[in-house]
């Protein structure tokens, strides 16, 4: 099954290219911030401390980001919850239906609550909704949640790294999520944690795709945006090489995925020159997936497909019926989650107490249909991110602060987090849990890329 949590992402991703292009412009909206009652009652507290500018830290060590502790009382811990506006696309006609992120998160916060909250402390939710089609709109979100509500951390779904650093650089609060790299990380002023290691994961998808001889004596053409050039170039190509293997063609595309017409015409440059050189393996390279299928649809050129993030070609498929000559032998690499995992499982029941209309609607987001709701998707992430929030809060004690915080997370150790089929192992180097890649094949039934062996 797909790795659900990179997947709510890069669905958002490509709701946004989408909508875009059928606009033809850019389409503002606002973003909305509420601090919304959670089933036991709870709303936003007040009292809690605001980062200073003129806070101290030590550069490295356990206390690195010193003794702040925005919206930690002695009872409470306020968080910010951010969350796609997936219903302002229905003018676009892309309808996404991931079930209520409140309504999920908050069933998880009031079970965690009723038993104590962390450490005595509650948790009390703030919920943000952003724009997708409006860059000015999340930032107001951001600003919003740390500037004017204080919260301590944010967790949810990250359209993109750059959003992520908005809090965890630009307004120097914690974050749980989105998908860093080694050089997001090196930017944080704030703790952050993940659950995927983003375009740092390349040399872990080649290693899957090249193990037991796959690529030997394949000729081999790699493709990404420009946005993924440092990952082509410091994780794909030496991966590669590390392999044995020199590609016989390498293509970066420079137009925008916004510009569907300019990317469309790029890629096609890129199949000719492929077929022309006699590649028979291409590697498409993270946010290039969900564009190049469409575009070799359009000819007779059948290379097999190697994509290095199953999540971003699933969405990219979302809603459509791919041709399936293009993705026969396609594989994919990503993070293996499970959804019949026990500690899912609880969470879905947890969810299903607390709104008894939905029981028996929560199903494997990966067993719906193209185009249906996946309702159980924002239930699942809910119960991951906040698992992983908990432990480590947690461990960080009752001296809850950004620096105890950040002791706690990279020595939080091997941790089971709910829906995922491998421990993560919080680390000072592995901030994203150290998850390594596994190898997933096309589904012509649910046009999505399924785990080997699930």
């Amino acid at each position: 099954m797909t790795s659900r949590r990179t997947l709510t992402r890069a669905v958002a991703v490509a709701a946004v290219a989408g909508a875009t292009a059928l606009a033809g412009c850019s389409v503002q909206s606002s973003s909305t911030t509420t601090s919304t009652p959670t089933s036991s009652g709870t709303t936003s507290a007040t009292g809690s401390t605001t980062p200073s500018a003129s806070a101290s830290a030590s550069p490295t060590g356990p206390l690195r980001f010193g003794t702040v502790a925005p919206g930690v009382t002695a009872s409470t811990i306020k968080i910010g919850i951010i969350y796609p506006d997936y219903a302002s696309l229905a003018i676009y006609h892309i309808n996404i239906n991931q079930g209520s992120f409140p309504e999920a998160y908050g069933a998880q916060i009031a079970k965690i609550n009723a038993a104590g909250g962390i450490d005595g402390r509650k948790i009390v939710p703030v919920y943000a909704k952003f724009s997708l089609l409006n860059p000015a709109a999340s930032t107001q979100t951001c600003v919003q949640l740390t500037a004017d509500d204080g919260v301590f951390a944010v967790l949810g779904t990250f359209e993109s790294d750059t959003q992520a650093l908005c809090y965890a650089q630009t307004h120097k609060t914690a974050v749980i999520g989105s998908t860093p790299s080694n050089a997001d990380f090196a930017l944080e002023q704030a703790p952050w944690f993940a659950l995927d290691h983003g375009a740092d994961d390349a040399p872990s998808a080649i290693a899957a795709m090249s193990a037991g001889g796959r690529l030997t004596g394949k000729k081999v053409a790699v493709i990404a945006l420009q946005q993924d050039a440092v990952t082509l170039d410091q994780g794909v190509i030496p991966a590669l090489k590390g392999e044995g293997i020199t590609p016989v063609a390498t293509a970066v595309m420079t137009a925008s995925t916004s510009d569907s017409t300019a990317l469309g015409s790029e890629v096609a440059v890129a199949v000719q020159k492929f077929q022309s050189v006699g590649a028979n393996v291409v590697i498409v390279v993270g946010g290039m997936a969900p564009e190049y299928g469409p575009v070799e649809t359009k000819t007779t050129y059948r290379p097999q497909l190697l994509f290095t993030s199953a999540s971003d070609v699933t969405a990219g498929l979302f809603g459509v019926k791919p041709d399936p000559t293009v993705y026969k032998n396609a594989l994919a690499a990503d993070i293996v989650t499970n959804y019949n995992d026990p500690a899912n499982l609880a969470c879905v029941a947890t969810m299903e107490a607390a709104y008894p209309a939905l029981k028996g609607k929560l199903v494997n987001p990966t067993s719906v249909p193209a185009g249906k709701p996946t309702l159980a998707t924002s239930v699942d992430d809910a119960c991951a991110e906040l698992a992983l929030f908990s432990d480590i809060a947690a461990k960080a004690g009752k001296d809850l602060n950004y620096g105890t915080f950040y002791q706690a997370g990279t020595t939080l150790g091997k941790v089971h987090i709910p829906s995922y089929s491998q421990d993560a192992d919080f680390t000072a180097t592995t901030p994203a849990g150290g998850l390594s890649d596994s190898l997933y094949t096309f589904s012509p039934t649910s046009s999505s890329f399924i785990a080997q062996g699930s």
